[in-house]
């Protein structure tokens, strides 16, 4: 120790503090108050580490260093000459700025790995979400004018604004595209139901997916073959079916690329050759461009004609999708109203029209839906708070840093640096670690992108592709550039502002600063509080929604279900007697397989949504429900099984019998719903009635419980129609339901050999356990909790990390004060009730900020909940309880490091 009392130094630093403070020229108390700030400058260099020469080498010239230190002290000030006010420097000294940070930071390893992965973590969950809500909601569909685009559907007018299940008729599509003045371009496609068909060609057959559309429909798009030509006028309205394909009336086919280059190796060639789809030749005359999707549905593997000609006069068949293109310059209002006045016109002439006219909806919010537009939009804002989380932790993080480094910082400002150099030493770290940051973030970010397909691709609509392209990247650089100018710019700007004697008087050498800087800082744990606790509370909305969802009573049971479709071509299954007998082949066969209890098929699995929504009759005064005042039952949904699937999926039957004790020989019989039972024929007894059902009176044999048509619970009145009686109508694609115990995978194998057996030509096609088809219902549900639950554990995780280094500084910054303190007589447990009331003094007012900014922000939510209301306590008490423990497992142990400060050795040291 010198006389004074100060610390002595090593020799070599002792001449350099001689040397500066001789050249100063400054009298003798400005010259001790150099000195003094000299010493401290070197004894914080030397207790953090650094080697005695590198401090000397950093430290330069001292007969230069002193004379600066004089000028700037004389003149009143430091770094303030630049006629730029201290703010211009040029790009060497930039660079070497950078250069100096970049070495700082490999000196600091550990601060620089947390703000890195921090930083990633928030800017990779941007990244991924930011990916999906940029190729489902802000990229364009990838045709012409796509703004111009609309969905066309059929609906009264109370219905409009609910587009399930409204389709269109084959007079009215006809209708429609003469209207010049609404639509340039009109097509349409049959999206009722998937179309597979076998393809034959090859060494063994393959299912493939087609999609029957009108001429005009490829037009309507602007998206046209790279080789042949479009439909013709004459292929859609040509009279009869083409053999194999119901309402597919030419055989002639579109193929997509891919089909294209693998059947004849991308050969110009083949136009004009021919595949086998259902055992029947079609005439390619098209090939699509690469990458061609179409916007409704799966992407299709070629594209046949569909047929208007049969079914001209039919005003009761909604079965088509239509999609328009509007005349330039005229607004969607416009063609709307033009539209329904053309409507009037039509029914007025065509009684049987109805009520139930047109409606446009434009194509791209058509495509995404309500609720999976607003679902990505509150996922993009949840992944927000998740940055602002992380920003809030670096900011303190760089914050407390900086503190540390106000001494070397003023002394450098002190011995002539410009507010530009100084600004820019502190950008340059920040700067590189928010490039590190971001691009971990974008790697992170791709790869959350195929998590997020993965966890539930029916979540994402058909023809959008996430990847990480231009607008992604554009998107990071912004995101980074926002997070730099977040936690760097304001600590390098406080650095700049701040006179150096100010900071070389204080003698506070501490890492967290004054007052103010002790205020901002915990400012921004106050807000990462709130922030984490609108995700934690929205997440424990969306969990007990989910909760709840699972809870749905389902009325089936799909485990140990196996479900596959087997389609029978009419070329080889002319009538339906061939594919019944068919069918009673493959469930004599399956049925003997070991393991297997139940064999049945149906035409619509459970919870798929609707289909069929046919009307059933009854009249109580007519048995044979042929008289003129019969009432209708609209929205029947209508089923065609075969088999013994009631027992397959588990559904009770609830009065009379099952179909293996009716002869389905005998006459007409029908198994109707619990709700269709109820709402026909309230208290009369519902066996032995007959009702209208498959264009025919039919006797009531059974009643069968209610089953969900969605992942919601939703049941609408059903019949059951039997396929041996029901078998001519059309050739039905029956879906086939085992019920079996064991490994389903071995299972599925051994039905496929069954099949070979039977047809070495059938394709068993989509083999899904029932389990599996309940799951692609909950996809969105699933995939919004799952995320919004890990965007809540991330910021729960940084809040937590973020109020414990806050507090870890403060206990660290008053050591000295806790010294005395106990030194005075102060107990253990008084210094851990002050500092657990520190915490508290972050984490109340966070909580309280958190919980109003849920409340008002919870209506969001609305379209996304089930079975849970926002108004529920329940998630913002088990919030508020979270955040309470944050701050007592983030207090806990500063306050118990707090009292093992040891007086005598913390006075010492001071």
């Amino acid at each position: 120790m010198t006389p004074s009392g100060e610390r002595t130094l090593p020799p070599a630093l002792e001449a350099v503090v001689r040397a500066v403070v001789a050249a100063t020229g400054l009298e003798l108390r400005q010259r001790a108050e150099v000195e003094a700030d000299l010493r401290a400058h070197f004894e914080d260099g030397l207790d953090a580490g650094v080697p005695e020469e590198e401090l000397q080498r950093r430290f330069g010239d001292p007969a230069v260093a002193g004379r600066q230190i004089g000028e700037a002290r004389r003149a009143g000030g430091a770094g303030r000459t630049s006629g730029l006010g201290g703010w211009g420097m040029g790009g060497m000294e930039l660079m070497r700025e950078i250069r100096h940070a970049a070495r700082r930071l490999l000196r600091a390893p550990g601060f620089a790995a947390i703000v890195v992965l921090t930083l990633a973590l928030g800017v990779g969950a941007n990244a991924a979400i930011f990916t999906v809500l940029d190729a489902v909601l802000l990229e364009p569909l990838p045709y012409k004018d796509p703004q111009r685009l609309v969905r066309v559907y059929e609906a009264a007018p109370e219905r409009r604004g609910d587009t399930n299940n409204l389709y269109m008729r084959a007079p009215t599509v006809a209708a429609y595209r003469s209207w010049d003045d609404v639509f340039q371009d009109f097509g349409a496609l049959y999206t009722y139901r998937e179309q597979g068909v076998d393809l034959t060609d090859g060494d063994r057959p393959q299912r493939r997916t087609v999609l029957p559309v009108t001429q005009g429909y490829f037009e309507t798009l602007g998206v046209y073959p790279v080789l042949g030509r479009t439909f013709t006028e004459e292929e859609t309205f040509s009279t009869g079916d083409a053999p194999g394909i119901r309402g597919v009336s030419s055989a002639r086919v579109i193929l997509s690329n891919q089909l294209w280059e693998e059947i004849f190796s991308a050969d110009p060639q083949a136009l004009g050759s021919t595949i086998h789809l259902n055992d029947v030749a079609y005439e390619v005359v098209g090939v699509m461009p690469p990458g061609y999707g179409d916007p409704f549905g799966p992407r299709a593997d070629a594209w046949i004609p569909q047929s208007l000609a049969s079914q001209m006069q039919n005003w009761g068949n909604y079965y088509l999708s239509g999609v328009a293109r509007l005349p330039d310059g005229v607004t969607l209002e416009a063609a709307q109203a033009r539209a329904s006045a053309r409507y009037e016109q039509l029914a007025g002439a065509n009684p049987d029209a109805g009520e139930w006219g047109p409606w446009l909806v434009p194509l791209h919010a058509d495509i995404v839906g309500p609720t999976r537009g607003i679902m990505l939009w509150i996922l993009a804002g949840a992944a927000g708070l998740v940055l602002l989380t992380a920003c809030l932790n670096v900011a303190n993080l760089v914050l407390a840093r900086g503190l540390g480094r106000d001494r070397d910082v003023a002394l450098r400002s002190a011995l002539g640096s410009g507010r530009g150099r100084i600004v820019a030493n502190v950008l340059a770290e920040s700067g590189i670690l928010a490039l590190l940051g971001g691009a971990l973030g974008l790697l992170l970010g791709w790869g959350g992108v195929r998590g997020l397909l993965r966890l539930a691709p029916d979540a994402i609509p058909a023809g959008t592709a996430p990847e990480l392209g231009a607008s992604v990247f554009l998107f990071t650089l912004g995101v980074t550039v926002l997070a730099l100018l977040a936690f760097g710019l304001a600590p390098a700007l406080r650095m700049a502002r701040t006179p150096p004697a100010e900071v070389l008087r204080s003698g506070d050498r501490s890492a967290t600063g004054g007052r103010t800087a002790r205020r901002v800082r915990d400012g921004l744990v106050v807000v990462q509080v709130a922030a984490a606790l609108v995700l934690v509370t929205g997440a424990s909305l969306l969990t007990r929604s989910f909760t709840a969802l699972l809870d749905v009573p389902m009325t089936v049971d799909p485990e140990g279900v196996l479900s596959f479709e087997v389609n029978l071509p009419s070329a080889r299954y002319p009538d339906g007697a061939a594919r019944q007998a068919f069918h009673r082949r493959l469930e004599t066969q399956v049925g003997d397989l070991p393991g297997v209890a139940a064999v049945g098929a149906v035409s619509w699995l459970p919870v798929s949504g609707r289909y069929h929504i046919w009307s059933a009759y009854w009249d109580a005064e007519d048995p044979g429900v042929t008289g003129a005042n019969r009432e209708a039952w609209h929205n029947t949904d209508t089923r065609v099984f075969a088999g013994d699937y009631f027992a397959s999926v588990g559904l009770e039957i609830l009065q009379g019998q099952a179909p293996a004790e009716v002869d389905l020989e005998g006459e007409p019989v029908v198994w109707v719903s619990r709700s269709f039972a109820e709402e026909v024929f309230g208290d009369r007894d519902p066996l032995a009635q007959r009702i209208g059902a498959g264009n025919e009176p039919r006797q009531v044999v059974g009643v069968v419980e209610d089953v969900p048509v969605d992942a919601r619970g939703r049941v609408v009145p059903h019949v059951y129609l039997p396929h041996a009686q029901f078998n001519d109508d059309r050739n039905w694609t029956l879906v086939q339901t085992v019920k079996a115990q064991g490994e389903l995978g071995a299972l599925r194998t051994r039905i496929q050999s069954v099949i070979q057996d039977l047809d070495p030509a059938l394709v068993m096609y989509r083999p899904r356990l029932l389990t599996e088809v309940v799951g692609s219902a909950r996809a969105q549900d699933r995939f919004a909790t799952v995320l919004m639950g890990a965007f809540a554990l991330l910021a729960l995780v940084l809040s937590l990390v973020g109020t414990y280094g806050v507090l870890a500084g403060s206990v660290a910054a008053r050591r000295r004060e806790i010294g005395i303190r106990m030194a005075l007589g102060a107990d253990g447990g008084r210094v851990r009730r002050a500092v657990m009331r520190y915490a508290a003094l972050l984490t109340v007012p966070g909580i309280l900020l958190g919980l109003m900014v849920s409340l008002a922000g919870s209506r969001l939510l609305d379209t996304l909940l089930f079975g849970a209301g926002r108004a529920d306590p329940t998630p913002y008490a088990l919030s508020v309880l979270v955040f309470l423990g944050v701050g007592a497992v983030a207090g806990w142990v500063p306050a118990r490091r707090a009292t093992r400060v040891d007086p005598s050795r913390t006075l010492a040291e001071e």
